[in-house]
């Protein structure tokens, strides 16, 4: 049985969603940037690309790194996808990231496992924003999400609450009495409200492309790009998230 599963969650996206995730930057996919970092981090014992079935899951899967597995669903919703998704793979945990944006930072991703880890019998762990949980107008894509297995199943077979069943993250921080949750502070660099960290228009394809020029990394790190913003003049247009 492995420790920790990376979930890339590649099924149950929209039509920009996949279009977004077939652009390319130095001539990677963006999927393929964020599956990248998911298989850099230090902590994870294997990661797999959940996708839907059909001519969408197919386009995932063709952007997938063919070291990567690809893990075709039919799942309605996230909670069942993950069941689905567990059910298949033997572990004891995993680590849930969305396609959302390609600047993330696998030392994050390993600060989350580590945090759950060091609990007894930890049943659900994120970043928590200053005023704000990570699931209140955050994309999925920046920050991840860790579950234990049996847990996760054991919920799937119970709610049918659509808003819960499609955000599962918020049924255990709205039922913290009856779970062991554990919420980390945000990196102070990222715990902020003025940067776009999400891809909406094509305004956004080109802040990224602004911001990985500007970098000029093999490695794309939200972390440094937070860092870059502070301490630059930005065109407000351009960079600040409205």
């Amino acid at each position: 049985m492995l420790r920790t599963l990376g979930i890339v969650k590649g099924a149950l996206l929209t039509d920009k969603q996949r279009h977004f995730l077939a652009r390319r930057l130095d001539g990677k996919s963006v999927l393929e940037w964020v599956v990248r970092q998911m298989t850099d981090c230090q902590l994870l014992n294997g990661v797999v690309v959940v996708a839907d079935e059909g001519k969408s899951g197919e386009i995932v899967g063709d952007l997938t790194p063919i070291d990567v597995p690809v893990f075709r669903t039919k799942a309605k919703d996230t909670m069942a996808m993950l069941n689905d998704t567990l059910e298949q793979f033997s572990t004891y945990s995993c680590l849930l990231i969305g396609c959302d944006w390609p600047f993330i930072d696998p030392t994050i991703f390993d600060r989350l496992v580590r945090a759950a880890d060091l609990q007894i019998e930890c049943d659900y762990s994120a970043f928590q924003f200053t005023n704000e949980i990570f699931s209140v107008g955050r994309p999925y894509g920046l920050f991840p999400e860790w579950y234990q297995a049996a847990t996760l199943r054991k919920a799937a077979k119970k709610i049918d609450d659509p808003i819960y069943r499609n955000l599962p993250g918020t049924f255990f921080l709205d039922n913290q009495r009856n779970y062991n949750v554990e919420l980390l502070p945000a990196p102070a660099a990222l715990d902020r409200n003025d940067i776009r960290f999400s891809f909406d228009d094509e305004d956004d394809w080109d802040n990224i492309i602004e911001l990985h020029d500007a970098l000029s990394l093999d490695v794309l790190d939200c972390q440094k790009i937070s860092s870059l913003l502070s301490n630059r003049d930005m065109n407000k247009k351009t960079f600040i998230g409205t």
